[in-house]
Parts: C-alpha cells; structure tokens; sequence
C-alpha cells in the first residue's frame, strides 16, 4: 500500500496533537498570519501543501497535550515528550551570504527582482547538490546515528534539511523528565565533545520544549529540495536524488521506539542535583576573589550564612549581627563585619573568613582547607557516559 504524506504525518506525529504551525516570512505584511493551531495529520498538510517552497513550514517537536498550553493559558501539564530533534548544519560563508541576500529581496515581496532570486537559489542549490557542502553535516547525523544504534538498539530517524544540513530523531517512550531542556542540553553538549561533532547546534536542545522543526516532506524556500527522509547507507548523491524527486517512506513510529526515556531520566536526576551544587558553589565563589581565594567582601560571606543583619547602616561600610559563637549569650547584636573582616566587642574574637571557620568549628587550619576545597570540586560530581 503506498504510504501518502497525511498517514506519515500520523505515524510521525500522531493522530491528535497540540502544536503550531508557523511560516515565518521575510517581508513584513500587515494582516499576514505566521502562526497556526494544528490538531491533526490534514490539518498539518494542508498547511504544508499551501507554504512548501514559498514559506518555511516549521512545526513544534512536542505535542502541548493541551490546547491551553498552545495559547499560555495553562502551565506545561501534559505535554508529551516522546521524541528528541537534533540540528546538525554546515557553516558556510558562501551559502550564508547568499541566503542573506535572498532574505533582503524577500523583504520587499517574494517577486521582488524575481530573476536575481532564481539566479541566487540555483547558485545555492549548486553549492549543495554539485559542490555538496551539506555533506560533512549529513555524515556527522549518519555516524550520530550509528552510535546511537549500538547503545539503545535502534538508529535515529534521519531527515535530508533541504539546504545545509540534517535533523536526526530519536523516538522513545513518553516521559515525565523534571527538565527535558536540561537533559538534553546535557546530552548534546556531551556527544558534541565526545564526537567532535562540529556541526551540531547545541541552541536547538538549550530550548527543546519550545523548539520547532521543519515539517517533512516540505520543500525548502531557498532551494526547492525536499526535506525527506535517508538511511544511513545512503550516499550523499542518492539523498539529493530523493530530495529533487521526492517519494513517501514508510514509517511507523513503534518499530524505532527506545528506551533512551530512561537514560534521559538518569541525566535529568543527575543534573538537577548538579544545579543544586552548582548555586551552591556560585553562592560561596562570588564571595570570592581571583586565585588566592579570599573572600571579596565578608558582609556578603557572613550574609550567606548568618542570614540579614540585625542592624544595617547604609552610610556605613559595616553591619551588625548577634555573636553566633557558641558560649557567648548576645542579646544586642555586638558582631560587627565589615568589608574585609569581622570582630566582636562581646567576646573579643575578630579576623577573616578563615579565621571565623576555624575557630567556630574547632578545626585546625588543614581541615578548612579541606573544607573550602570540597566546596569548590563538588561542583564535578555528575559525569554520565554517554
């Protein structure tokens, strides 16, 4: 039976969805609608089939699960996270500086100097079909692939962009991450080193949940090339082939479904206790100041730990808090810290935040340097193998 483009638009996405469809233009129009509510395959290609080639079709990764959510009604709830997108894209000065001037004329109207614009879109597709400039980005997707395959069985479902690059998909099991832009900020930036991926845009998995991509099977408004579907033992001149003479593949979403749900899981815990560690420590370093280590200004140190000050003096450079050392009774704030130390004029006791760590703890002055070095190297714990 052949596979038409609405019934891979429900094996993609689903039968019944939440997401908007945009179609960002160059030129401004007033009265001109960018965004669209889709809930369904027709509706999408229908939007689709109207702007392929003129507009970008973009369309968001997740599903809002809630029409409120689309129209910032209601918080996140349900939303369905069932998917990861990857941006792998070729930087090249060349095809930027072509794409700039096809956005200037698009400015005015897409016919403004119409023969200038064809001349510029087939000097761009020639840069990507005959001179393959997409190809270090497309290879970097197929290898992404490949790795992805020998640790959660299945290789990522991998998209020609239509102009410089690749989108990969990873299909997992609908998962209720704490922070999926945190998770897969992490994993992406990881691989990204681990690989020397150079090509993959880490933006794109900074801001997952709101991220859009581009629709499949819509072409490219600057190239006319189709974004399709490739498998990994495709070459570069095939992939073209497809997208110049585009046909529907099949796809049925359960036959890629992983368990990569769970390793996100794990990141996500990992991290979260991670960004706990890290205030933390951006709490105690900005108190803190170059190499040696001193503290920059001990009021802000003694807030940190004592809480407000009982009294403050704003045309003064100190303030007041009750001793907190242990055997003096302070009924009147009577520990003064200033900006570069403190003293007390009940019990006598004054120095700097060494001082104050050691005498307060009984330690000797090894075990507070111990102390302030654990506050420093904690912020390494969390490393994930990916």
């Amino acid at each position: 039976m052949k596979t038409t483009i609405t019934s891979f638009y429900k094996s993609f996405y689903g039968f019944k969805f939440f997401r908007h469809f945009r179609r960002p233009p160059n030129f401004q129009v007033k009265g001109f609608k960018i965004q669209f509510i889709v809930q369904n395959p027709k509706q999408l290609y229908l939007h689709v089939h109207k702007n392929s080639g003129i507009h970008p079709c973009l369309i968001h990764v997740y599903n809002h699960g809630l029409l409120g959510n689309l129209k910032r009604n209601y918080s996140n709830q349900l939303m369905v996270y069932d998917r990861a997108f990857f941006d792998f894209d070729i930087d090249n000065e060349e095809a930027h500086q072509i794409k700039k001037q096809l956005q200037n004329l698009g400015n005015h109207s897409l016919n403004d100097r119409e023969k200038l614009q064809t001349e510029l879109k087939e000097k761009l597709r020639n840069l990507i079909i005959n001179e393959r400039i997409a190809e270090p980005a497309i290879n970097e997707a197929k290898d992404f692939a490949k790795r992805f395959k020998e640790s959660f069985g299945r290789e990522a479902i991998l998209f020609f962009s239509g102009c410089k690059g690749a989108h990969a998909y990873l299909f997992f099991k609908p998962t209720d991450l704490v922070d999926i832009n945190r998770a897969l900020s992490y994993f992406a930036d990881k691989i990204k080193t681990a690989y020397n991926y150079k090509t993959l845009d880490l933006s794109v998995n900074k801001d997952a949940k709101s991220r859009l991509s581009r629709v499949p099977y819509s072409k490219h408004q600057y190239t006319d090339l189709t974004v399709i579907l490739f498998q990994v033992d495709d070459s570069y001149d095939e992939i073209m082939d497809k997208s110049l003479s585009p046909g529907i593949d099949p796809f049925t979403r359960e036959d890629h479904l992983t368990d990569f749900n769970l390793h996100l899981s794990e990141i996500d815990r990992i991290e979260e206790y991670n960004d706990k560690v890290r205030k933390e420590v951006k709490k105690f370093t900005i108190l803190r100041s170059g190499s040696r280590g001193k503290v920059k200004d001990h009021r802000l140190f003694f807030k940190s730990i004592l809480g407000e000050p009982e009294r403050k003096y704003p045309d003064k450079e100190y303030v007041m808090y009750k001793c907190p050392f242990p055997g003096h009774s302070d009924n009147k704030p009577s520990f003064r810290v200033h900006k570069t130390g403190y003293c007390c004029y009940g019990c006598g006791k004054k120095g700097n935040y060494f001082q104050f760590i050691k005498d307060y703890n009984n330690w000797s002055n090894e075990q507070v340097k111990a102390h302030l070095k654990s506050k420093i190297s904690k912020n390494s714990f969390g490393g994930i193998n990916v």
